[in-house]
């Protein structure tokens, strides 16, 4: 029988990732946010999205701070880290939103409608599949509004009850219509 040969392994020179101090990530935090303003480059707000990430914050709080360049979200993140029994709630800022003419709110809700039933109709078409199948059912419910209209129009309807905001600028038809 023949023998094996066994090979010596080199080393490969791998080092085990440094361990991370919570607090020296946590100064790393409050440093990099007391120099943070809401003109800041987008390079110094990703600098301070990584150091959160890196101190195990919940990214759907760090994404949503970091979009929306939210001071008052990122104290409360802070506060969190530092004291973890500290509540932590994000809150869209409550801004007043200006007045909107209703015959504007009608044409936008009906833009809305029309830009969600060609995206379902787009979704469902047999264009792109095998020729033996159907079309598929479309499985969203949200999509972006359409660009013609500013987004405090699309808030003013969502505070209004005509839509609902599903986040990230996306908005959905409520089940239910809130009747004022």
């Amino acid at each position: 029988m023949a023998k094996k040969n066994k090979k010596k392994r080199k080393p490969t020179g791998h080092k085990p990732p440094a361990h991370d101090d919570r607090k020296v990530i946590l100064d790393e935090i409050d440093d990099l946010a007391s120099q943070l303003t809401p003109d800041s480059p987008g390079a110094e707000w990703g600098k301070i999205q990584k150091t959160l990430l890196k101190a195990k914050a919940d990214p759907s709080y760090v994404a949503k701070i970091i979009m929306n360049r939210d001071h008052e979200g990122l104290k409360a993140l802070q506060a969190h880290l530092h004291d973890p029994s500290t509540p932590l709630s994000f809150e869209e800022s409550a801004q007043e939103l200006p007045e909107i003419p209703a015959d504007t709110l009608r044409d936008a809700m009906r833009a809305f409608r029309k830009r969600m039933k060609l995206t379902k109709l787009d979704h469902e078409s047999q264009l792109g599949r095998s020729p033996l199948t159907g079309g598929k059912e479309a499985e969203f419910e949200s999509i972006l509004p359409p660009h013609q209209y500013p987004s405090e129009v699309w808030k003013t309807l969502a505070a209004n009850g005509e839509l609902e905001s599903c986040g990230g600028g996306f908005y959905k038809l409520p089940i239910e219509r809130k009747e004022f």
